[in-house]
């Protein structure tokens, strides 16, 4: 059955795992229609990723299901352990990744299965008019043109055919990307590193476990090797063991008794009831696209990079791949932006992931790539560079322990300030527009804010950060401005731009700054078109 029937819509996304799904998400909250395709006829069947870290956290506080996927979390030290056996007392661990003394979001660390996460982002997704997701619908073809790019999918279910016509792609369609091969894209780095089969069980593990599991536990004495994971904080978990195919060990082979046994000889636990859920082969690999956009088609996850599961990366990546590549869409597509912009995406996000490419490799091998950098660094510490920072004669962030400065590039740090009568973070204060943020009662930044947003079409918001005694001084020392001061704030947090003391012209300073980072002409006036509606059209 095949049918005539044309979709417009400004952005296709193709994948429905969370980095599709959070696309799908943060487009809406920009104003901007999509189209997510999944081959799958649902979300994740498996628990596949279970940590989430706290950046990926912060976006999802700014998308309003924090508390959600906090209610279907689970407790799991954010550490790896390393021991002969699951049930050792006294296992080698690994520092956490995130420690619980440090002020530094007002998010956490959260282990929650991809399984359970996935549903919560489809429900956030569908709860927009402006996001259209069909499942069990794979795309087919695709092909650009200077008009745009016209793709053709298709319904698994009843083989219905349709084209859609849209202005840039977003291939978040996995590991095995059928987009990255159509647009012949290498990956680049060690590739694969081992296969794997999971054995997904459940078992009460956690009598035998007082001090509670771990978010990798990884096991090995003379009778298997292999990597715990908790997936629901109660009976349900994984076991990770190698095989290789080339001495002609097949995933095939292993038989459900034989699964049960290596999981109690890998938990340490004679006689342990175990109940095999499924058993899956995969590949541990580890490497990056060589290129994340060609032409109007962006690459994004596992479709731009493949890490292995030490350290919670792949996900996280991912969502942050998204959020950095979704606000940059909307701003070309309704206009207050150059196109010059999206190339910023790859120059900002490549780097940040062959960082953690190579930090997972480290996590798992031990072959040295994640330096002397701790884990809340590599997750909040990322500084970008790209012509969508303003950055002036600003010094270069040293890496290393993670300290919240407010640099050009960085992530905007957490402060605690006053809203009215609530104490809120300054992450509450950012996206979906740029904010400038200065400190109490400066007019003079108010004025210019309201100017240049008028005059560019730019979507811009002034906030204040009022805060007083012990919270003052760490706005202070965080966002290094004093009085008269400022700092821009993108619509992913990051800091555009910043002035630590008054200027003589602000409504001047703040049109280059613009201008700059949203690859505008100087002085260019830019009218926001309407944004094209979704459609179906015979």
């Amino acid at each position: 059955m095949t049918s005539a029937r044309v979709i417009d819509v400004p952005v296709l996304i193709v994948g429905g795992g969370p980095a599709g799904l959070c696309a799908s998400i943060l487009l809406s909250r920009h104003g901007i229609e999509s189209l997510l395709v999944e081959k799958h006829p649902g979300t994740s069947i498996y628990p596949r990723a279970t940590g989430i870290n706290i950046r990926s956290m912060e976006i999802f506080r700014s998308l309003g299901i924090q508390a959600e996927i906090g209610r279907a979390s689970f407790k799991a030290e954010p550490r790896i352990a390393f021991s002969t056996v699951l049930t050792d007392a006294e296992p080698n661990l690994s520092p956490s990744f995130h420690p619980d003394h440090l002020d530094v979001s007002p998010a956490a660390w959260t282990s929650c299965s991809q399984k359970e996460l996935e549903p919560i982002l489809l429900r956030a997704a569908r709860s927009d008019r402006q996001a259209q997701l069909m499942f069990g619908t794979e795309l087919l073809s695709f092909d650009e043109t200077s008009e745009g790019i016209t793709a053709h999918i298709a319904d698994l279910v009843n083989g219905q055919r349709r084209a859609v016509r849209c202005r840039y792609m977003i291939a978040a369609d996995g590991s095995k990307s059928p987009v990255r091969e159509r647009l012949r894209v290498r990956m680049l780095g060690p590739g694969v590193l081992n296969h794997n089969i999971s054995i997904h069980f459940s078992a009460h593990l956690e009598r035998h476990m007082p001090l509670g599991p771990n978010f990798l536990h990884f096991v090995q004495n003379e009778d298997v090797t292999g990597m715990f994971v908790a997936t629901d904080g109660k009976s349900r978990w994984v076991f990770a063991i190698p095989y290789d195919p080339e001495h002609g060990e097949s995933a095939g082979a292993l038989t459900a008794e034989r699964a049960v046994d290596l999981v109690r000889k890998g938990a340490g636990v004679a006689g342990l009831d175990v109940e095999v859920v499924g058993i899956v082969p995969w590949r541990m690999e580890a490497d990056c696209a060589e290129r994340w956009r060609v032409g109007s088609v962006f690459l994004a996850g596992d479709a731009a990079h493949r890490m292995t599961p030490a350290g919670g990366l792949g996900m996280n990546t991912a969502i942050q791949d998204v959020h950095n590549l979704c606000w940059k869409l909307a701003a070309v597509l309704q206009g207050w932006a150059g196109a010059d912009v999206l190339d910023t995406y790859e120059a900002e996000r490549r780097p940040v992931a062959q960082q953690n490419v190579q930090r997972s490799v480290a996590l798992v091998t031990g072959a040295g790539g994640a330096g002397d950098r701790s884990a809340l660094d590599f997750d909040l510490g990322s500084t970008y560079e790209s012509t969508a920072v303003f950055a002036g004669m600003e010094p270069a962030r040293a890496t290393g322990d993670y300290i919240p400065v407010a640099r050009p590039g960085s992530r905007a740090p957490h402060v605690w300030v006053s809203a009215g009568r609530d104490r809120v973070s300054t992450l509450d204060l950012f996206g979906p527009r740029f904010t400038l943020l200065a400190g109490p009662d400066d007019g003079v930044w108010r004025i210019a804010a309201t100017e240049i947003a008028a005059e560019l079409g730019v979507k811009l918001q002034y906030r204040t950060a009022a805060c007083s005694g012990a919270d003052r001084a760490k706005w202070e020392a965080a966002y290094g401005v004093g009085e008269g001061g400022a700092v821009l704030i993108r619509p992913d947090g990051h800091v555009a731009w910043r002035r630590a003391a008054a200027v003589p012209d602000p409504a001047g300073e703040l049109r280059l700054v613009l201008n700059s980072v949203l690859g505008l002409r100087r002085d260019s006036r830019v009218a926001a078109p309407h944004p094209r509606r979704l459609s179906a059209t015979a």
